[in-house]
């Protein structure tokens, strides 16, 4: 999982409105979302996959939550962005592959020694230093060393998690399926760990290109990871984590190498009454959708003035689900509460306030 500044690589698309992400509590308006940082290359029954760019998020849309169940968002704007992370090619393909295999039962499931991890499974732990050459899952991930998909059995793909420039180090992570419903059974139901899209369907090549969904572990504060860091760009544990200006501030994206002055990446917004015009950039990092407990979020009667940025897990794909990857959005009480105070139209959305406790800065 090779980490890039560049945000170029798989799109994430759209949003859903606030309201589906906190439960459905009460309808409010989304605002688009792209790519905060990347992933892995992913090996197709082959060789382990190379290491790529990091992701750009596309097509985003602003969504209407409905009260109750709060329905996914409609409506649409395109935001595109993203910033650092470990976005990988897909492996090269080659012969082999996982039918027949039996499922890896512990692949994926939290752990903290590998005596948690059964079936030729070991302990990938917060402290580790294997992904990216000095990360580690936020609660630990069961997985297995790998050199092809076979080696991961029916449920499970094999990732090159080196650092950029290593030697080619394969591991094993469960699939899962971005917008699946059933959340609990999807990453064993974790909170810590959010379906992921590494690669999109393409029906342009041939063969045609599956899309390729991952549970990939998610830190989204500090307290993720104890006696670590989290690196909001990639999302993962870390002795030192990169700085980087926090959730909500206004940010711009270099157009050569796609850098950004985020701890985790640059977000473009669209505007909520449609079209192309982005009308805002601010930082954001990944959360799993559903996850209240994220975001370094305070609910009601806490004061967002101390203890860092305050955010929700608020953005997402429309086609998000509870268990899914989204993306970090500001909280506030005020529109004077935002951190973005270059893009204009800045507003502090509070219909989501009864689940959430605190509004939300918002574009008009």
């Amino acid at each position: 999982m090779q980490r890039s500044a560049g945000h170029k690589g798989s799109s994430v698309a759209a949003v859903v409105a606030l309201a589906a992400l906190a439960y459905g509590c009460g309808g409010s308006n989304g605002t688009g979302a792209g790519g905060s940082g990347g992933h892995a290359g992913a090996a197709s029954g082959g060789t382990t996959g190379a290491a790529g760019a990091s992701a750009a998020g596309s097509a985003g849309s602003t969504g209407h939550g409905g009260a109750g169940g709060g329905a996914s968002g409609t409506g649409g704007t395109t935001a595109s962005g993203g910033r650092g992370g470990t976005t990988g090619a897909a492996g090269s393909s080659s012969t082999g592959g996982t039918g027949g295999a039996a499922a890896l039962a512990d692949l994926g499931k939290a752990c903290a020694s590998n005596a948690e991890c059964t079936g030729g499974t070991t302990c990938l732990t917060a402290a580790s230093k294997i992904i990216n050459g000095s990360e580690g899952p936020a609660n630990g991930y069961c997985s297995k060393a790998c050199t092809t998909n076979a080696d991961c059995s029916s449920g499970g793909i094999c990732l090159d998690v080196s650092a950029s420039g290593g030697t080619p180090t394969g591991y094993c992570f469960q699939t899962c399926t971005f917008g699946d419903a059933n959340s609990t059974s999807k990453c064993h139901g974790r909170m810590d760990v959010g379906c992921l899209t590494i690669q999109d369907a393409d029906t342009t090549t041939t063969p045609a290109t599956p899309q390729i969904d991952i549970c990939y572990p998610i830190c989204s504060q500090d307290s993720d990871c104890p006696g670590r860091k989290c690196d909001l760009g990639s999302a993962l544990c870390a002795d030192t984590a990169p700085a980087g200006d926090p959730v909500g501030s206004h940010c711009t994206i270099d157009p050569d190498g796609g850098a950004s002055s985020c701890a985790g990446g640059c977000l473009p917004i669209g505007s909520a009454a449609g079209g192309t015009t982005t009308v805002a950039s601010i930082c954001t990092n990944y959360c799993v959708v559903g996850n209240l407990s994220s975001c370094n979020w305070v609910g009601a009667g806490s004061s967002l003035m101390s203890g860092g940025a305050h955010g929700v897990c608020a953005l997402a794909s429309g086609t998000a689900q509870v268990g899914d990857v989204g993306f970090c959005t500001q909280e506030c009480d005020t529109a004077a509460d935002c951190s973005d105070k270059t893009d204009p139209g800045v507003t502090c959305d509070t219909s989501a306030m009864s689940a959430v406790g605190h509004g939300f800065c918002s574009w008009m």
